[in-house]
């Protein structure tokens, strides 16, 4: 599936997305999820954003609500939506965690096709 990010952009500017990683669409809901706060941000294609109601169903909401949760989590560790989660932030979060003795395990799956 080829990611959306026309509906995310066009509500935050593409400074401001770059934190981002597209997860999917269902049921006509693209769903972000932002790579340091681990919040979602669900936009349908007109950029009308939901919360999940129940399993594989959404309810549409403000979308200053949907906001909310991630830009508040970024507040917490000193980020912002300008803030990339690319490798470098990854290395500085990394080196941070061993400074206080926490160490971190990460898993990565290659595909098959890409193994070859």
């Amino acid at each position: 599936m080829d990611p959306n990010w026309k509906p995310l952009e066009t509500k935050l500017g593409p400074a401001r997305c770059v934190g981002f990683m597209f997860m999917g669409r269902l049921n006509g809901i693209n769903q972000y999820k932002h790579g340091i706060s681990r919040q979602y941000l669900f936009l349908d294609d007109d950029g009308r954003a939901y919360e999940v109601a129940a399993r594989n169903e959404f309810r549409e909401i403000a979308f200053e609500e949907a906001l909310a949760p991630v830009e508040t989590s970024l507040r917490e560790v000193g980020a912002t939506l300008e803030t990339a989660y690319d490798d470098a932030y990854i290395e500085r979060k990394t080196a941070a965690l061993e400074a206080l003795g926490i160490g971190l395990l990460r898993i990565q799956v290659v595909p098959e096709e890409a193994a070859d």
